[in-house]
Order: structure tokens, then C-alpha cells, then sequence
């Protein structure tokens, strides 16, 4: 499974979790927000180049007593080569939702349409260069089985605006990362 396809299925895995709990879990109210905000270091490796990581996450999660969902959230992580000092900044901005997932008892299956909308990628250089952006609008319709949570099948039923990545099925991001680190 790719880089993109993990980060959605994780998603998916949280809100399904929220989105099964019992209504009394959340109380009376109709809409539970869960807010977040951090910043990290670490090391770790990316497109197989060993990097120095600075992360800030900011994100605002709401589930309504429909089981539809809105995320707001933004990031910004800087990756630096610890043996040339060079560096990539990746970031991402906007609005993920969804409404309450799709239950096909008869087929086994449950579907989660997530939509974004903004800058789900942005790549540049250090000195501001932009090395590859993603933004507009996108849906996906990601299916598991009901039964064992196993992925099956992701489609992308909209597609609106400048997605170079995701039209590449997400090989242009390591292509650019790597030139950019090495």
C-alpha cells in the first residue's frame, strides 16, 4: 500500500471508530469537535533518504450526529538531509469531510466518501521554489470489508482543479523530493 493510500486508510480507520461509537459517547450535543495542535522533530526517512524532520500540526475535527465529519487542519514539515544540509518543505492545507458512511450489508462492504478541498500538497525548496502542487477539489470513495476492516478498492469520483501527484498516482512526489535532498 502507498504512502497516500495508508494516510487515507489510517483516516478512514479513525472515523470509522468515531463514527461507530454509541451517541451517548459523545452526550447530548449533535456535534463533538476535537482540536488539536503540536509541533515535532525526528528523525526518520523519506522516498529512502535518511532526514531530520521539524513537523507543526494544527487540526479541528468535528462529527455530527449523522456521522458525517469535517476536518479542518494544516501541516508544515521541513525535511533536511543531515549529509548536505539541503531541505524540502511540505505542506497542506483545507477541508477533508464526508458525510456518514455508505453500509452495503448485502455486499459486505462500507464505503467513506472524503472529499478535500484546498492544498492537500505543496513541495518546495528551501529558498521558496515550488516543486509540486496539488489543489482543487477531490473525492474519494474508499471501500472495506464490513466484516474484517480490509481495504478493497479506492476510487476517485471527483476531480477538480491542479493534481499532478494524485494524477500520477503519487509518483511525482519522491521523484521530486529526491532531486531536491540529493
Amino acid at each position: 500500500m502507498g504512502r497516500p493510500t495508508v494516510a487515507r486508510a489510517l483516516l478512514v480507520a479513525l472515523i470509522t471508530a468515531l463514527a461507530v461509537l454509541p451517541a451517548s459517547a459523545f452526550g447530548a450535543k449533535p456535534i463533538e469537535q476535537f482540536h488539536d495542535h503540536f509541533t515535532e522533530s525526528f528523525s526518520d526517512e523519506i522516498c529512502g533518504i535518511p532526514v531530520d524532520v521539524k513537523l507543526v500540526v494544527t487540526d479541528n475535527f468535528f462529527l455530527y450526529a449523522d456521522g458525517s465529519f469535517k476536518d479542518t487542519s494544516s501541516f508544515r514539515a521541513t525535511f533536511t538531509n543531515p549529509v548536505n544540509g539541503k531541505s524540502v518543505f511540505i505542506s497542506s492545507a483545507g477541508l477533508i469531510s464526508g458525510p456518514a458512511p455508505i453500509v452495503d450489508e448485502e455486499a459486505g462492504t462500507i464505503t467513506f466518501l472524503t472529499s478535500f478541498k484546498g492544498l492537500p500538497e505543496k513541495i518546495q525548496t528551501a529558498n521558496g521554489r515550488v516543486l509540486l502542487r496539488d489543489a482543487g477539489f477531490v473525492t474519494f470513495a474508499d471501500t472495506f470489508d464490513l466484516e474484517t476492516n480490509e481495504f478493497i478498492s479506492s476510487e476517485i469520483i471527483v476531480n477538480k482543479g491542479p493534481h499532478p501527484d494524485l494524477d500520477s498516482d503519487f509518483t511525482l512526489f519522491c521523484e521530486v523530493i529526491t532531486k531536491a535532498l540529493t
